[in-house]
This record gives C-alpha cells, structure tokens and sequence, in this order.
C-alpha cells in the first residue's frame, strides 16, 4: 500500500467516528491553544511594558529618601535635599547627564473658565534632558527661571487639554493653583503612560524654588532623578551615587537611608516575570498534550479491536505488517495534527481577543506555532507507534475468525 493510499484510509477511517476523533483529540487542541494563547499574552504584554519603558527611559536612575524593606517598602525615611542634589550634579557630571530634583505635589489648577485636580511638579532645567521630554510649544523651565523663583509654568498635554480645550494655544495664558497665578511658557509633547499605569502628561512642570516657597513651604525633595547617555554606564553611575550619599549622610552599606534603582531593573524583572509565565505555560500545556496522547493511544487501541477482521483482510490479500503499521501509524498522526491545527487557530483567535481587551500588540510567536505543530505530530508517533505495532504484528487468520 502507497503512502497516499494510507493517508486517504486513514482520513475516512477518522470522518466514520466524527465525534470520537474530535473528542480523542481535545487534549491536544487545549494543549496547543494554551501555548500560542498564553505566549502571545505574556508577549504583548511584555511588548506593551517595554513601549512604556522606553517612554520613562531605561537609562533612568531614581534616587528616592527612605531605605527598601524585603517587602518593597520605604522604611526609615530621611527627606533628601537640594544640596544632596547640587553634589550629585557636580560630582558626577563627568558621568550622568543631568540631575532634575523632584518635589511633586496634587493641587488644583484653573483657569476662568475650568479646573481640574493635577500634579504639580518643581522641578529643574536637566528634568528635560533627564526625562527626554519634548517641547511642542513654547519653552521649558530655565536656570534664569530658577534663580527668579519665576511664577511660570510648563504644561503637559493631558493638562493642556483639560484647562485650555479647543484654544489654539495657551502660551502666555495664566494657570492659578491655589493662590498662586502662574504664566504658562510651554507645553510639552505626549508621553503617555508611565509602567505602572499613571498618565506622565496629567503634570504641571513649575521651578522647584517656585513651588518649595511659594507653595508647598518646605524645601525636601521627594525624588531625584539622573540618567547617562549608555546603558554601559549605569551600573557604575549608581554605585557612584550610593557611595556619594553614603559619604554624604555618614552611612554604612547596608544602612542606607535611601533608595537607588533604575527603570532597567524593571525590565528586568518583566523579563523573569515573562519567563517564570512561559514555564508555567509550558508545564499546564505538557500535561494536556500527555493527556491528549493517552486518549489518541486509548482510541487507536480500540480502533485496532473494532478493526481486527478488516486488518485481517487487508493482510490476506497481499498487506505486510509494515503496511498495517503505516497505515494506523498515520491515523494516530493525523489525529494528533488536526487537534494540533485547531489548537493553533483557537490559540490565535484568543490572542488577537486578548490583545484587544487588554489594549497591547497583537504578539503572536511563529517559533512556538511550528513547536507546537511539531509536538503535536511527535505526540502522534509516540502514543500512536504501540496500538500500530499491535496491529502490525496480528495473525492473518485468528483476525479473519474475530467477530
């Protein structure tokens, strides 16, 4: 028997029992469908991540007061100061490309004719080439600014679109937050989302000694921020910046009273986050393909019982044993590949399905569809090879006698 005559016997021996193959092979389409699912889930969330990553910046170094307990808390925090900043910036020049001080504040902000609760943030000149912001209109905050403590303001577009709708620009208009009325110099491009959900445009960008006076009456800052210029340097820019503050405020490692991390560790951690799922992924989807095999060799054996005389036939009229092992060796492969097919269509709908829901790329990993159609055809010579080999190996005339 040819190898085409094989295959079309055994595609109507599967289409006789419909509901029987379908249900033989349900392990092996969850299994399948599992995989191209779930990877394409942790990918294009991983792809969502990494987009809002860029937009913060992985070059980016936080230095934030208070020092990180085992449980991702700040304990033990001392404020840190401008000149912790200014040494920062002076010391380290040679290495980091700018030092933006941080003192972020929720205020509201209006107009005479709206309103709306924001963020307003002091800040200095480097924040923008720290941050990589952009200028759509206008300027941003200078060192003059600073030194005048100027009652002026830069608006990220969020917050421009709240106060000014539908105005063509808001250059030289005045924002009042609180008591303080502010002159708007400068709105800035787009950022969108930061990594953990919160919309980097809803922000007012102020001077930082504007803001440390005049409105929230204290000088500590929340934050500093730097970043370098190549990713080959930040690791040796934060233990400068620890070793620097360490001297500064007389502490031992492994005392700190402050937190140094950068945005890279974060993608770091997505990156173990993204593998762990895939194991996870990959363990679940392994017991359905066993699963599914034990049911395809179960059906074929079955199948070998129910098919005993006709086996017989087909030797009795010329059908060596190698022949007959072809032949259910083929059944139990194309029951594995069919449920392997409509897994991978399953798994590809529930990928583009997700993605929409969740609003990220559609990730889907052409690696892991020919994986997985490949497992699943392996999975098919596997379990099927023994009920194949038993039928192989039966006597002509007791299966010509079976009833």
């Amino acid at each position: 028997m040819g190898f085409f005559s094989a295959l079309r016997v055994a595609f109507a021996a599967i289409l006789v029992n419909k509901g029987r193959s379908v249900l033989t092979s349900l392990g092996i389409v969850i299994g399948t469908g599992a995989v191209i699912a779930m990877v394409s889930a942790a990918g294009g969330a991983r792809q969502k991540l990494d987009e809002r990553l860029d937009n913060v910046g992985k070059n980016l170094i936080l230095v934030r007061a208070g020092s990180r307990t085992q449980h991702g808390a700040l304990a033990d925090v001392k404020p840190l100061t401008n000149e912790e900043a200014a040494i920062l910036r002076k010391q380290l020049k040679h290495l980091l490309q700018g030092v933006a001080e941080i003192q972020p504040t929720v205020r509201l902000a209006s107009t005479r004719t709206h309103n709306c609760i924001t963020m307003i943030t002091g800040t200095s000149p480097d924040m923008r080439k720290v941050r990589a912001w952009q200028v759509d209109e206008g300027r941003f905050i200078t060192e003059e600014d600073l030194k005048k403590q100027a009652a002026i303001c830069v608006l990220g577009r969020t917050v421009r679109d709240k106060l000014f709708p539908g105005e063509a620009s808001p250059i030289g208009q005045t924002v009042r937050v609180e008591h303080l009325a502010l002159k708007v110099v400068g709105v800035l491009e787009p950022k969108g989302r930061s990594p953990i959900g919160g919309d980097q445009d809803d922000q007012i960008f102020v001077p930082l000694n504007t803001l440390q006076r005049k409105l929230a009456g204290e000088e500590n800052l929340s934050q500093i921020l730097t970043s370098v210029d190549s990713m080959d340097k930040l690791d040796k820019a934060k233990d400068e910046i620890i070793r620097i503050l360490r001297d500064k405020r007389r502490v031992k490692a492994g005392q700190e009273d402050f937190d140094v991390s950068t945005v890279q560790e974060m993608a770091e951690l997505a990156v173990i986050m993204t593998k762990t799922m895939q194991i996870l992924i990959g363990v679940i989807a392994g017991i359905s393909l066993i699963v599914g095999g034990i049911g395809i060799m179960n059906i074929m054996l079955v199948s070998v019982t129910e098919r005993t005389r006709e086996i017989g036939i087909r030797m009795a009229i010329g059908a060596t044993p190698a022949d007959v092992l072809t032949q259910f060796l083929i059944e139990a492969i194309m029951l594995s590949l069919v449920g392997g097919l409509l897994g991978i269509t399953i798994g590809a709908t529930s990928a583009v399905g997700l993605a929409w829901f969740a609003a990220w790329p559609v990730y889907v990993d052409y690696n892991m569809v020919a994986l997985s159609f490949a497992i699943s055809a392996g999975v098919g010579v596997f379990f099927g090879y023994y009920p194949a080999l038993k039928a192989s190996r039966l006597d002509p005339i007791e299966a010509l006698r079976y009833e």
